[in-house]
């Protein structure tokens, strides 16, 4: 391709784009500036000008960042760079092919869910006479019932929730960040009892915005909202509390939704539907994942007559003998 005769600078590229990119993705945009700038400091030491980047470069910078990075985050930055350079091919201020960035490969460790008992011992240890445990605990049980992303929660707006249906249901609109699209979300009878205490305290409550959880405290209302590392703090301290020997997160829950309705026989296009995944890909993951659905499902498909050798060690275990007589 032919490029424009204007040059432009490395970490002038990187400003116009970022400028672009938080249009339209508040959170994404953040993430992007630390990655876009680590490159940069990588890259100029050697060159300055966008249209002298090639994809050596890049792998020469991944590798740098697996010396002090993980694998998952070496491949976020290969597709931060790589929505980068597409923006700019298009543009045609760059040679490099962003189909040349490829993110590695690598096998997620294995992550935590909150399980059912989890959930009921974590809520448990909260009082919702007092407001501070009441908006924990509706944030636990909403997170618990939809499977809702936390942005997704924390973006949640009183005008969003619907009207409570006459089975003890309530939906309300999520906006997805991901997808830009809405979506509806529902919840039980027991989590809407606790929203509609929580209102009662929300509504007559002094606050310039229309978020549905706000701050506290008095002299917070004004200028402090609830943040994800709030959140994500919350849960720390209440599976510490708990006495949970796992790592969780407000994430944790949308993974458990997942694992508790296979467990309950749902199938994947209904993990599909309750979290609203684009790709039924996402929601296999989950399948896979899994281990007592997967191998409910897989069972169904292979011999399970009790070997020959292991039939033989029941009939002599019923007899009392040993199996080591066979010796």
């Amino acid at each position: 391709m032919h490029l424009n005769n204007e040059s432009i600078t490395l970490q002038e590229s990187i400003d116009i784009y970022l400028d672009w990119k938080k249009t339209h993705t508040a959170d994404a945009y953040k993430a992007y500036r630390i990655r876009l700038e680590q490159f940069v400091s990588f890259i100029e030491t050697q060159k300055f000008q966008l249209a002298d980047i090639t994809g050596d470069d890049i792998t020469a910078f991944h590798n740098k960042m697996l010396e002090n990075f993980s694998s998952a985050t070496v491949a976020y930055s290969a597709r931060i760079l790589r929505n980068y350079f597409l923006f700019w091919q298009g543009r045609g201020k760059t040679k490099l092919n962003p189909k040349e960035i490829i993110p590695i490969r690598f096998i997620n460790a294995d992550k935590d869910v909150v399980e059912e008992e989890d959930f009921e011992e974590m809520t448990d240890l909260l009082d919702e006479n007092y407001v501070d445990d009441l908006q924990k605990k509706l944030v636990l049980h909403l997170l618990w019932d939809t499977g809702m992303r936390i942005s997704e929660l924390l973006d949640l707006k009183l005008s969003d929730i619907g009207e409570r249906g006459e089975n003890g249901l309530r939906t309300a609109k999520v906006k997805t960040r991901k997808t830009m699209r809405y979506n509806l979300v529902v919840w039980g009878a027991s989590t809407d009892d606790l929203l509609i205490r929580y209102l009662s305290w929300r509504v007559q409550t002094d606050h310039p915005s229309d978020k549905l959880f706000i701050a506290t405290h008095k002299k917070y209302h004004k200028d402090k909202a609830i943040t994800p590392r709030t959140v994500q703090r919350w849960v720390k301290q209440l599976a510490s509390a708990a006495m949970l020997d796992k790592n969780l997160t407000p994430h944790s829950f949308r993974h458990g939704k997942a694992h508790y309705m296979l467990d309950k026989g749902a199938s994947a296009v209904d993990v599909q539907a309750v979290l609203r995944h684009r790709n039924l890909n996402s929601s296999l993951n989950y399948m896979q994942l899994n281990q007592n659905q997967y191998l409910k499902t897989t069972s169904k498909f292979l011999d399970q007559t009790m070997p020959i050798a292991d039939t033989f060690k029941s009939i002599l275990a019923k007899n009392g003998k040993s199996v080591y007589t066979l010796a």
